[in-house]
């Protein structure tokens, strides 16, 4: 298992104009020791270093919160407490959401885990006005860290460590390259630009980001004679042979990944015919040798059943555009109570919209958030 991958991954993955290094980046400290560090060779601009030797038993992943570090040129250094969670809360939601896509992501550590540590630095605070220490609400908050911050000349320091004895595993560092046209004082216009930039540090394009993962080696039991391009092929097959499975409404999600000849089904249905077609059909693809089935039937009692109805009426009624036709943009899982939300959503605000009204239907205990904010076109 290539375990540097796994953190490169969470880190400053730019456009494809910008690769190398301006220069060797100014460490923030937030390390206590930094190790000998080296290109990683595939032209992304990464400079890494990984233990020799590991050990390839670990099956997940836990981000712990990222640390921010002020830009040094910063006209003003002070950050408000309020401030610092919402962007720290803000780049660990992105990076978790992106690295669930392709790996097991934990909220709470244990065996055989990855604890992965981050520090964004350079984050530049162009004034001390508009500060946030008494606003009214988050809209509010947020607005005035959209003025406030840039990360133009943003730094990402990432180590993975064991999370039972603390070895250190790897250490990845990237600096972004300030390109022409770039200036520290130019004001975002709102949240959604600064949440644009964070994503723009950790994201690739889905079908990007899963052949990365495939060709790095990191996906576990992979089979090394399939290359990075026939992987992505199958994957897209597999995806191909669930989108025509018949009956799937806003209460049944499917997911899938492919090792090798492996393929694993996940998620979850209502019904039993979605479980067992799903496979079929996975099954007919000729290169499957194996198919491991662990979609999750959910439980059919009643309770649930009045459940599941009420999330959707009130998602109906509040998200708009949600469900169009027979396409579900959110998907509603349903167990003894326990409500899990999959899926994608238009906004923040539209997010929070969800999330409160399935917790206000009668009888939920608890709702999982595992919605993405899509990206807006340019």
């Amino acid at each position: 298992m290539k375990i540097t991958n796994l953190i490169i991954l969470t880190l400053l993955v730019l456009s494809t104009s910008v690769t190398g290094w301006a220069q060797q980046p100014e460490l923030s400290g937030f390390l206590d020791d930094y190790p000998p560090l080296t290109p990683a060779g595939d032209g992304s601009g990464v400079l890494i270093w990984k233990a020799p030797n590991i050990e390839a038993k670990y099956v997940a992943v836990f981000v712990d919160q990222p640390q921010i570090f002020i830009h040094p040129d910063s006209p003003y250094k002070g950050i408000e407490p309020d401030e610092l969670k919402v962007l720290s809360d803000a780049y660990r939601e992105i990076i978790a959401t992106k690295l669930a896509t392709v790996h097991p992501v934990v909220e709470q550590p244990g065996p055989n885990t990855i604890r992965l540590r981050l520090a964004l630095t350079n984050v530049y605070v162009r004034r001390e006005g508009g500060s946030s220490s008494g606003a009214s609400n988050e809209h509010t908050l947020k607005r005035d860290l959209g003025r406030k911050y840039s990360l133009v000349e943003a730094t990402v320091e990432a180590e993975g460590i064991d999370n039972e004895t603390g070895q250190r595993l790897a250490v990845a560092v990237r600096k972004k390259v300030r390109q022409p046209g770039d200036d520290l004082n130019d004001e975002a216009t709102s949240w959604d630009d600064l949440r644009a930039a964070l994503d723009e540090l950790t994201i690739m394009g889905i079908d990007e980001f899963a052949s990365f993962w495939v060709d790095s080696g990191i996906t576990r039991r992979a089979n090394p004679t399939v290359s990075a391009e026939q992987a992505q092929l199958n994957l897209r097959a597999v995806i191909r042979q669930l989108n025509m499975v018949g009956y799937i409404t806003a209460f049944d999600y499917l997911t899938a990944s492919v090792q090798g000849n492996k393929v694993t089904l996940g998620g979850f249905t209502i019904g039993l015919g979605v479980l067992r077609e799903a496979e079929g059909r996975v099954k007919t693809l000729e290169w499957v040798e194996e198919v491991v089935n662990d979609i999750e039937q959910l439980p059919l009692s009643g309770g649930d059943r009045n459940i599941r109805a009420g999330v959707y009426s009130r998602l109906v009624q509040y998200v708009p555009r949600t469900f169009s036709g027979n396409r579900a943009l959110i998907r509603i899982g349903v167990k003894r109570g326990e409500v899990t939300l999959v899926g994608l959503v238009e906004s923040e605000l539209m997010k929070g919209v969800a999330v409160v009204q399935a917790q206000s239907v009668p009888l939920v205990k608890s709702v999982d958030d595992q919605l993405v904010v899509m990206e807006k076109s340019s």
